[in-house]
């Protein structure tokens, strides 16, 4: 079978070369048109979910729930973090309406704290001991509140605090608010006197139920208009969203953090990263090999034809995924950069024996033909080989890999072509080149390395004995924000999600036709250890109504009596009278704490009144607003919620959704598997960014194995059908599992779990690894009586062919993808185990081989 690969390649070869400059000429306009084809017909789908078979019953599932609540997926998420509770408030007020404004940008908008029903009833939402305190917290302000009402200058509210503060003993105003009060306004008139914009926090001084900490979150959720004509059909609603915060931001003192995610900010952000990752990866990568080539011919001639090869393999490539493909995904965008590494190794072997006849004295065709005899059925064996490898993923359940492996395994075969066609038209253009003159230094390596091949192979042999103990730990990570750039503001704002119980957006969801059966379900799990909440929409409703109507009428008495006070109606002291009032009672009251700290700042604030009235009654009107806004509660039922907070949880199908809350960090994945676990035990239909992960893995890991082993029976049965020898088949075989062993257990030691992106790598291992085995294998048997197969440009070969892959897919490392990234990863780390185990395993065997051989024929009579 190998001679008649051969009969062929070299008549095919010889046609190509006698063609000449015309041939290649034609390939060259070829692969223009191919090139104008595939960037204007190429697009790229950022939808890791639909990476997977949408037949799956927990991709059904997924996609139910999308079709009945499609804001899930749909809907853009503005995180608004700022310093105090009252420029939280007010930005995410300001937003919301601007976004209201933007009919043609977005559909819908959802604010949860700024919606008028929950400003209105907000106060119904609290347990009634809660809602007491809050009230009578309130309530003693209401002096306060009247004073600065009727005068809102420094010096009034600085000469009611000094009163007060005369008067907390009978509880005019309590101690636990004057001390709030201080500590805020310690804040505000240190600012002030640095001139800076830093605003008092009503809210957060008067009302100790509304601290949260050192920053204050607010959500706005933005449905946007989607352009499906464009790439990213929600870009042009998300740029303007971009544009409205900036202005914010600015109007804000950019004190307030925004950040946009949601799936649709992210994956815009995601496609951005992968297509600048790519496109500097190939640019690198295309450098890197250059030199490569440089130091491996040592002639710039073959270097170029090298690389116009390359380019020709990559347009024809290209065309073929834009035709029968048409839209990439997140791994197999990678397919460029694949091939910059794996479509100059039939280059590199042909030329460079090529090369090494010529500078023999031999002219083109006699060079061709020996080639052709010497490493073409090699060449011919390397091409299926490692297509075979990629297209292993096909039979899997992983849609996303699978079409990465059609596009690349397609290039193999068309590199392949290009190669023994292209290559030898272009020989035409040689016949004055200059011949290489070797220096022998890489024969000298080689010579070196044949020496300590033994004891190397040996130790690599028992070092993968010992990874074998680490195999249990290889594990794969579904989670999808593993892939992304964590400094990206949408996974930043995807991470800031979990820091709030309610809005943690790796839950579980169920489906139910009827509310009766939603509140069963919710009581059945509410009780596992591992849920902190199930939320459904009766939720929304609040307990015990009728007492804490009653409890808002009779407590708010005195503050709607203060906040019936007519505005601006006193003229009030002058701002250093009340400066100097407040400074001589915190004098005399406080020599420490929160009290003596602003009657320090005070002594300095001269000069900063304006700035600190500013300051202190910027948000003063929004305060009054809400004030008198959440006196205002009523009577709640389902149907009366606001419709924005319904079609969340009800959808237009009658279908009622159940949330389920992790009480534990579900981003490890321990705990996730603990949480998904432990709820499908009681709800078996179970959707939800939490199963979809879970599942996710669970399906992708089976598809890598089920790949590996698809790629390494195929390739065996394949090498055996064509070389009829199982010991030859042994040979270029071991040192395949060997590699991917001593590559999963890197992969365990350094913390790289295999993902979306670099599940590939153990089938690529095999389908690339054994390309350099079958040259050194064949060529071993065809040089045993010479000088053996380091005396041949074949490890050579190998050699740089090992080294431009690794420089290509190391490139994939700069990515700001960390998907992409991580399969350049450890796609590097199984090459270079590939290149020690072909390259010093392998010839190990042949020379233990070898000996035992000499020793059968020593001992035959």
């Amino acid at each position: 079978m190998l001679k008649f690969i051969e009969r062929i390649l070299a008549a095919w070869a010889e046609l190509a070369r006698r063609a000449g400059v015309i041939l290649a000429a034609i390939i060259l306009v070829l692969a223009g048109f191919c090139g104008y084809f595939a960037a204007t017909h190429l697009k790229v789908n950022t939808d890791t979910s639909a990476m997977l078979d949408p037949d799956l019953p927990f991709q059904q599932r997924a996609a139910e729930l999308r079709d009945a609540f499609p804001q899930l997926k749909n809907d853009v998420i503005v995180v608004i973090k700022a310093p105090t509770l009252d420029e939280a408030d007010a930005y995410a007020t300001d937003l919301r309406n601007r976004l209201l404004d933007r009919t043609e940008g977005f559909t819908a908008v959802f604010a949860p704290a700024q919606e008028p029903f929950f400003r209105e009833n907000g106060l119904l939402y609290l347990d009634q001991s809660e809602l007491q305190a809050r009230l009578t917290q309130m309530s003693k302000a209401s002096g306060l509140i009247e004073t600065l009402i009727k005068s809102p200058t420094i010096g009034t509210f600085f000469s009611a605090l000094a009163e007060n503060d005369a008067l907390a003993e009978r509880s005019d105003l309590g101690k636990e608010t004057l001390d709030q009060l201080y500590t805020e306004l310690a804040d505000v008139v240190e600012a002030s006197i640095e001139n800076k914009r830093r605003p008092f926090s009503w809210m957060g001084a008067l009302d100790a139920g509304q601290r949260e900490g050192e920053a204050y979150t607010r959500l706005v959720y933005a449905t946007p208009v989607l352009d499906y004509a464009r790439l990213q059909p929600a870009k042009a609603a998300i740029n303007v969203l971009r544009a409205e915060t900036e202005s914010l931001n600015s109007d804000y003192g950019n004190r307030v953090e925004t950040y946009i995610t949601g799936d649709p900010a992210l994956r815009l952000e995601e496609l951005e990263a992968v297509t600048t990752g790519i496109g500097l990866s190939l640019l690198l990568s295309l450098i890197l090999v250059s030199v490569l080539l440089l130091l491996c011919y040592r002639s710039v001639a073959m270097a170029v034809l090298t690389l116009v090869g390359l380019v020709i393999t990559l347009t024809f490539t290209s065309a073929f995924a834009a035709a029968f493909v048409g839209e990439l995904n997140l791994v197999s965008v990678a397919f460029t950069v694949l091939l910059v590494g794996l479509g100059l190794d039939f280059a590199i072997h042909l030329l460079l024996h090529i090369q090494e006849h010529r500078a023999a004295g031999r002219g083109n065709q006699s060079a061709l033909r020996r080639t052709i005899h010497e490493v073409g059925p090699a060449l011919a064996l390397a091409g299926p080989t490692t297509a075979i490898a990629f297209l292993s993923f096909v039979p899997t359940k992983f849609d996303g890999i699978a079409q990465l492996g059609i596009i690349a395994g397609a290039g193999v075969i068309i590199a392949f072509f290009v190669t023994v066609t292209f290559a030898p038209a272009a020989l035409a253009l040689f016949k004055g080149q200059p011949k290489r003159k070797p220096t022998g230094n890489i024969r000298g390596i080689f010579d070196a390395i044949s020496k300590i091949s033994g004891p190397v192979a040996i130790a690599t042999i028992a070092l993968g004995f010992l990874a074998l103990f680490l195999m249990p730990q290889v594990r794969f990570d579904a989670d999808q924000m593993a892939l992304r750039n964590p400094y990206s503001p949408s996974v930043q704002g995807f991470n800031l999600l979990f820091d709030n119980p309610e809005t943690v957006p790796y839950r579980l969801s169920s489906l139910v036709q009827t509310q009766a059966e939603a509140v069963e379900i919710a009581q059945n799990i509410s009780s596992l250890e591992t849920v902190d909440a199930v939320r459904l929409l009766p939720d929304f409703v609040p307990d015990e109504q009728d007492e804490k109507l009653e409890l808002i009428d009779f407590g708010a008495g005195t503050l709607v009596f203060a906040l019936d006070a007519e505005a601006g109606s006193v003229s009030g002291p002058d701002a250093q009278i009340g400066i100097n009032k407040l400074q001589q009672r915190l004098k005399i009251a406080y020599t420490d704490g929160s009290g003596a700290r602003l009657s320090q700042l005070l002594d300095t604030i001269e000069g900063h009144e304006e700035i600190l009235e500013e300051n202190i009654f910027a948000f003063w009107p929004q305060l009054i607003t809400q004030l008198r806004t959440q006196l205002n509660a009523d009577y709640i039922e389902i149907e009366t919620l606001p419709a924005a907070l319904r079609e969340r949880y009800l959808s237009e199908g009658g279908q009622w959704r159940i949330d389920i809350l992790p009480k534990d960090d579900v981003r490890d994945f321990r705990a996730l598997d603990t949480f998904v676990k432990d709820v499908e035990a009681v709800v078996p239909d179970l959707a939800g960014g939490a199963y979809q992960a879970r599942k996710a893995g669970e399906t992708i890991s089976a598809a890598m194995l089920e790949a590996t082993g698809i790629a390494f029976g195929a390739i065996a049965i394949f090498l055996w059908l064509l070389v009829r020898k199982i010991s030859t088949v042994i040979l270029m075989l071991f040192p395949l599992a060997l590699a991917a062993i001593l590559t999963s257990a890197t992969g365990v030691l350094l913390n790289i779990p295999f993902n979306y992106a670099n599940v590939i790598v153990l089938p690529l291992l095999i389908g690339i690894g054994v390309d350099s085995s079958i040259h050194l294998v064949l060529r071993n048997q065809q040089v045993k009586a010479g000088e053996g197969v380091y005396g041949t440009s074949t490890p050579r070969a190998v050699f740089f062919s090992a080294l431009t892959t690794v420089a290509s897919f190391g490139s994939l490392m700069l990515s700001p993808h960390r998907g992409t990234a991580s399969m350049g990863e450890l796609l590097s780390i199984a090459i270079a185990f590939t290149l020690v185990c072909t390259l010093i395993v392998l010839p190990a065997a042949f020379q233990l081989e070898e000996q035992q051989t000499a020793k059968r024929k020593a001992r035959s009579p």
